[in-house]
């Protein structure tokens, strides 16, 4: 905007009549400019002309004079001259003979110049204009003979006043038209602006209510009405904005106001112009209060907040800030907020920024941190801390040359807790347990548990064996106190094995799983002890573990033999049924023992591969051999299963399988339980073996006499046959102790209704003392080895036996 008034102003009809004035002087001039040279040039060229004619007469009359000179008076040619005179033009006439000589003059009072005494002659006219002075020079010819020459002296005066005469008229015509066309074109040009102008006054009207349905009319198919349709078009244009701003407008204040997180826009001044409702919620403060927010930021967040601020300011871009808030009410709360710069050509232009209550998710974040890094039944820090920590004690560790132990520790009997006073009390003997060991250990050393009853502990700055020993031992002390289970005294132990750095490993892995190695050895030692990692330890876990892989292969290419041990009826010597027994030829190591593969296929898992290729090798011998066998009295064999396999959920289902596909007779199949083993689930056990029964198999009881049964569970076992294990049979008949136990068991099982075994029978004294207790079938080296297969088809019935018993 301008101070300048309307007459001030410059105005388009002015510049344009300027223009246009401009335009039309400038033309003006030029055609007066063109006109009078060519006027100037007609008037001389007219005036050429009538002194050529006149110069022409003169010539004509004077040539007869001259001709007849000596008898014409020159007073004729006197005569000739001074009526040329008449012309106003005419100054001088001069007159030469044929000679040049100056003959005759005729000069009015007022010219200028004069006739030469002498000229030369010429043949043709010819005119030249000098100092505003015009000469035509006309020869004096007389039939073709040259008689002298007239010269015409002529002054400009009648040109320039025709000149001037008609320049006066060509300007006054000229500034009449140029009046005329200014008043006209003034017209014309206010005529055309008119469109203009009805649109300048609508522009105002729009100006003046921007939201009304105004529209400017169109009254010239031109370029103003085009710029008239132009100018409609962007007004529907900007309505049709206007509405669709509006209508975002309406629902952005609408999601403003009803948002679940705050808004608010702070000016360039920091000053707040607009908060939500939400904003106000959270902040505990009103609107007009808003300014204060900043007051109320936790201190040692505020620098922090003001930092983030100038960083979205200088950098232009959004940033996000958490901190700690109190609001005037007293509540602390924990708030995130979103941080957005506005900025335009001028700069910057303020914040606009979203604002949540994020405390509740902070505990939640905080309680998800504890649950992840904590266990959330004994509080203890968990496996992922464990191992963080370990790894920065690791650190500290190196950099500063010290020792550290992981110990690594699970209880013996964790799991009879468990089966006895149920799920509950073991969780209540774990937590115990965690206490204790936090209460047994020093308070830089961290307790974790690792899952289970197994827990670790992270033993820093060792500064000799003797004191890892005894803290160790202290270790051992407090998992063997007793402690109170639902009111009841429980005694549990626990096994340690332990890793030290950097006698043993260096990194968080090794130590960790050379801790394990140790436990595993201590717990192979009977538990209740602590074990030391040590790279002898570290073999013979290595070993075993090749010896695993190696099991694993043979197991899946079925290199494992079955050998049958056959079993005699101790009066008759007749061959009654046997015993399968696995065997194991490696090709480097040779003969393995069942004593060592069996137990490892137990710990590893393999036992379920192992038992399934023995009872499948001895259905299909069976199936194959069943009239040899029968002729030789071996209408049963027995087949092991070991503790993992009888309480398989599946065990049932998978052995009437096979007994279908190799169309097996249960009958034909015994199997042998050992004692220990059902009695670690008494209840369960006597179910399988009932299942078991159901499908028409029989059961035997392996190693009778080692393990912890009484008679009320044994009677009330679902079993065929007792066998006395080989422990009590090698001594006698020397030892009057075995021989006694031996008796008893046999009485007692008979008493049951059960036929007895005897295993290890070596010597024909323990086969005849045997006999006279009344044992019902004897097994061992003294009758038969453990053969292949295809060997027993080739035995004899009956037993011959020689003076010595021997075979």
């Amino acid at each position: 905007m301008t101070d300048e008034t309307p007459a001030q102003r410059s105005t388009i009809k002015r510049r344009l009549m300027r223009s246009i004035g401009s335009t039309l002087i400038v033309a003006v001039v030029m055609v007066a400019g063109i006109l009078t040279w060519v006027g100037n040039r007609d008037a001389k060229a007219n005036l050429i002309n009538d002194l050529t004619v006149i110069g022409q007469i003169i010539a004509n009359r004077s040539s007869t004079a001259m001709f007849f000179a000596d008898f014409t008076d020159k007073d004729v040619i006197e005569k000739n001259l001074a009526s040329a005179g008449f012309h106003s033009a005419i100054d001088l006439i001069c007159v030469f003979d044929k000679e040049g000589k100056l003959y005759h003059t005729f000069a009015k009072p007022e010219a200028h110049s004069q006739c030469q005494r002498q000229q030369s002659s010429i043949n043709e006219l010819n005119f030249t204009e000098d100092n505003k002075v015009i000469r035509v020079r006309v020869p004096i010819l007389h039939e073709g003979e040259h008689f002298g020459l007239v010269e015409i002296y002529s002054n400009n005066h009648g040109v320039n006043q025709a000149f001037l005469r008609f320049s006066i008229t060509l300007a006054f015509a000229l500034t009449i038209a140029l009046f005329v066309a200014y008043i006209v074109g003034g017209r014309l040009v206010g005529s055309s602006l008119v469109p203009l102008r009805d649109l300048f006054n609508t522009s105002q009207e729009v100006a003046a209510s921007p939201y009304a349905n105004i529209r400017a009319n169109k009254k010239s198919n031109d370029e103003i009405g085009d710029l008239v349709d132009v100018f409609n078009q962007i007004l529907d244009t900007l309505e049709t904005d206007n509405a669709a701003l509006m209508e975002s407008e309406s629902r952005f204040r609408v999601l403003a106001e009803h948002a679940p997180i705050g808004i608010f826009l702070r000016n360039r001044k920091l000053i707040m112009e607009y908060t939500n409702d939400r904003w106000c919620e959270i902040t505990g403060l009103t609107p007009s209060q808003a300014n204060a927010f900043t007051n109320n930021i936790d201190p040692k967040d505020a620098a922090l907040y003001e930092s983030v601020q100038d960083k979205a300011r200088s950098q232009h871009t959004p940033q996000v800030i958490e901190y700690t808030y109190t609001t005037p009410q007293g509540s602390r709360r924990t708030l995130m907020e979103h941080l957005a710069p506005l900025n335009n050509l001028q700069g910057f232009q303020g914040f606009v920024g979203s604002l949540l209550d994020v405390t509740e998710l902070k505990t939640a974040q905080m309680e998800l941190e504890k649950l992840a890094f904590y266990d959330p039944l004994t509080d203890l820090p968990n496996r992922r801390f464990f191992r963080g920590h370990l790894e920065l004690t690791i650190a500290a560790a190196k950099k500063y040359d010290k020792r550290l132990a992981v110990m690594m520790t699970d209880l013996d009997d964790f799991k009879k807790i468990n089966d006895t006073f149920g799920h509950d009390a073991g969780d209540q003997l774990l937590m115990q347990i965690g206490k204790r060991l936090k209460a047994a250990s020093a308070s830089i050393d961290v307790v974790s548990r690792m899952g289970g009853d197994e827990f670790m502990l992270l033993v820093k700055n060792i500064d000799s064996s003797s004191q890892l020993d005894h803290k160790a031992n202290n270790i051992l002390r407090a998992l063997r106190e007793k402690m109170e289970i639902n009111g009841q005294q429980v005694e549990v132990g626990g096994s340690i094995g332990i890793a030290v750095f950097p006698n043993d490993a260096i990194t968080y892995e090794e130590l960790i799983r050379y801790a394990d190695i140790a436990l595993y050895n201590a717990k192979s030692m009977g538990g209740n002890t602590v074990s030391y990692y040590s790279s002898d330890l570290d073999k013979r876990i290595k070993d075993k573990m090749r010896l695993e892989q190696k099991l694993r292969v043979a197991l899946d290419k079925r290199l494992l033999e079955v050998y049958i041990q056959p079993i005699y009826d101790a009066a008759t010597r007749e061959m009654i049924k046997g015993e399968a027994l696995v065997r194991w030829m490696d090709p480097e190591e040779g003969f393995i023992s069942p004593e060592v593969f069996v137990s490892l296929a137990e710990e590893s898992g393999l036992i379920y591969d192992l038992g399934s290729l023995v009872l499948e090798k001895v259905c299909a011998y069976l199936h194959e051999n069943e009239g040899k066998l029968h002729l030789l009295g071996m209408r049963t064999i027995a087949v092991n299963l070991s503790a993992r396999q009888f309480f398989a959920s599946q065990l049932v289902t998978y052995i009437e399988a096979t007994f279908k596909r190799y169309q097996i007779d249960p009958k034909q199949i015994e199997f042998e339980l050992t004692e220990s083993m059902v009695m670690d689930d008494v209840d369960q056990a006597i179910d399988i073996m009932r299942s078991i029964r159901n499908l028409g198999c029989s059961l035997s009881i392996d190693d009778f006499g080692t393990g912890y049964s009484s008679l009320s569970y044994l009677k009330q076992f679902p079993i065929n046959t007792l066998k006395i294990d080989r422990s009590f049979i090698k001594d006698i008949p020397e030892d009057k102790n075995d021989v006694e136990i031996a008796y008893t068991i046999i009485a007692m099982a008979h008493n049951l209704g059960l036929t007895v075994v005897a295993e290890g029978v070596e010597t024909k004294e323990q086969w005849q003392l045997l006999r006279e207790k009344n044992c019902d079938y004897l097994q061992g080296y003294y009758f038969a080895r453990p053969m292949p297969m295809s060997d027993v088809l080739m035995l004899d019935n009956v037993i011959n036996l020689l003076g010595d018993g021997s075979r």
